[in-house]
């Protein structure tokens, strides 16, 4: 964990050290703008990686090799030659920690929003933790899995583990998240389970909200007051005002085992706070660059093995448009009847947030509305009834989308099924018993857990049957054979048939088969099937 944490804090502050120099106000580059620059730094590095052994058909060791050597060459270089920069930080970190408290009532009041701050950034970090995530199209961990087992660098079907005869499409190969993730991995030595479904996440859950500060800052230089709330409203609209499964706000919290989504965002995001403040700053060298960065990371951090596509569509943004259109309309009527004038700056951020909100699942509709109600609360302060007023908005608001707890699935701590503990427990005592890879046939949800427990797990036939979704275009390119598919139809029905799926499971060279129902003696003599041992529900044999 340690490793983990100097990786994903240290090297990105050092990396965005040269990216900060482009300034045009040296003495204005911040900690955030830095840190974000740097992760989509790290991301350029694991692409350049990949690359150089994607073309000298390397494999996962080398690519381990030369991103160890680039990333903390890169920060070395960096830190050295952007010494003073580094300073200007250090002065910027020095005077937040000793900056010395105004007047007590202001004091007061900074402490009381940094409390519900923290709270309501816990708050969305246990949600993260709260609920199974949908694994039907995420085949991260077995990439992962199988590039540390197997050394090697998308030479297999990451569903099933099997070698693909023709390896894959370059623009696939380029696909460097799970390459990156598991460079990590070998690196921080932590469980898969902890590093990806623990680390990884609350690491980009976290950069978000980084970033939700940066835009803070960009959106009220001259009410610093105001940063906090900016913040504090826009994690209470992620908590209760998003109650669609396919946006950002429930993909970030329930959906993001392999952290794909934050990644993406992340990207987005950072790249539309950079074009904000080239324009507004004019600072067109700086701008481009930030541009670069943002795109290499989106093309990065696209969905696996899939080619890189922000759809433009309505389906998923109601409720969201709703916030937003909600809160101009809040916004409006607070000013008409306090005699306030519409700012340039409100119009135009509300209009291109309004924009940006067509982006299926894009957080600038949480972006608006938070600007919007924080807009608001500044106008309303000085309104004698704004205050109920303001509370009224807050509620139709959040009431536009669901509060906690979203549609979910079974709780992800407070509830495994011992049945499926069971099995898979046997399945992975047996795997030990084998040298190198291990063919499992099994039903669908056996195998598929199986397969996120051990790298060492192949299948015949993977969750892209069976799961919508999940990369299809391998299974498209590499089809299954007559004899894989007439297992799989056979498997479905298991209980009926055992002694022929004990047959077919021979045939195609499987190691461990686990079926509902017990097969004959006969066929355990014929087919050369050894009984190892009953789990509930489940006959286990191996071979």
């Amino acid at each position: 964990m340690i490793r983990f944490l100097l990786c994903v804090t240290v090297l990105p502050v050092l990396q965005g050290l040269t990216w900060g120099r482009l300034k045009k106000d040296k003495e204005a580059v911040t900690l955030t703008e830095c840190y974000a620059a740097g992760v989509l730094i790290l991301f350029l590095l694991g692409e350049a990686a990949a690359c150089i052994v994607i073309k000298t058909a390397g494999n996962f060791s080398g690519y381990c090799h030369i991103l160890g050597v680039l990333a903390p060459a890169g920060a070395l270089l960096s830190l050295l030659a952007n010494r003073k920069t580094a300073m200007i930080l250090y002065r910027q970190i020095k005077g937040m920690l000793c900056r010395k408290p105004g007047g007590e009532k202001k004091w007061k009041r900074q402490a009381m929003e940094y409390v519900l701050l923290v709270f309501l950034i816990g708050i969305q970090i246990a949600g993260y933790f709260l609920y199974v995530p949908d694994t039907g199209a995420d085949t991260m961990t077995e990439t992962i899995w199988t590039a540390v087992v197997t050394d090697t660098v998308f030479a297999r079907n990451p569903v099933t583990g099997g070698v693909l005869a023709n390896g894959m499409y370059p623009l696939y190969k380029l696909h460097a998240l799970p390459l990156l993730y598991g460079a990590l991995y070998r690196l921080c030595g932590m469980p898969m389970a902890q590093f990806l479904y623990l680390a990884v996440p609350v690491w980009l859950i976290v950069l978000n909200l980084v970033i939700w500060y940066a835009w803070s800052g960009a959106f009220f230089e001259e009410q610093k007051e105001k940063k906090n709330l900016f913040v504090i409203f826009a994690s209470l609209l992620l908590i209760m005002g998003d109650g669609e499964t396919r946006s950002y706000a429930y993909g970030l919290l329930h959906n993001g085992w392999n952290g794909i989504t934050a990644a993406r965002v992340t990207a987005l995001f950072f790249g539309a706070y950079i074009v904000y403040r080239m324009l507004t700053k004019k600072d067109w060298i700086y701008g481009i660059t930030g541009i670069v960065l943002a795109v290499t990371g989106l093309f990065f951090a696209r969905p696996m093995l899939w080619p890189i596509g922000i759809a433009f569509s309505s389906g998923d943004t109601g409720r969201r448009w709703g916030m937003l259109l909600l809160a101009v309309l809040a916004l409006y009527l607070v000013r008409e009847r306090t005699g306030k004038k519409w700012k340039k700056r409100e119009i135009v951020l509300l209009l291109a947030c309004l924009l940006l909100s067509l982006i299926s699942g894009s957080p600038f509709a949480v972006l608006g509305t938070a600007y919007a109600m924080t807009v608001i609360w500044g106008v309303a302060e000085e309104w004698k009834r704004g205050a109920r007023m303001f509370a009224g908005f807050l509620i139709l608001i959040c009431m536009t989308g669901t509060v906690l707890p979203f549609q979910a699935d079974i709780p992800k701590n407070a509830y495994v099924s011992p049945q499926e503990r069971e099995i898979q427990d046997k399945i992975l005592f047996l795997v030990e018993k084998y040298e190198g890879e291990v063919m499992l046939v099994a039903p669908e949800t056996v195998m598929e857990r199986a397969r996120l427990e051990s790298g060492r797990v192949v299948l015949p036939y993977g969750k892209d049957l069976w799961r919508d979704g999940c990369n299809r275009e391998i299974n498209s390119i590499y089809g299954y054979g007559d004899k894989e598919l007439i297992l799989y139809e056979q498997m479905k029905v298991d209980y009926k048939q055992p002694d022929t799926i004990a047959a077919m499971a021979v045939d195609l060279q499987c190691d461990i088969l686990v079926l509902r129902e017990k097969m004959s003696e006969d066929a355990m003599r014929r087919y050369g099937w050894q009984d190892a041992g009953d789990v509930t529900g489940y006959a286990v044999y191996c071979r």
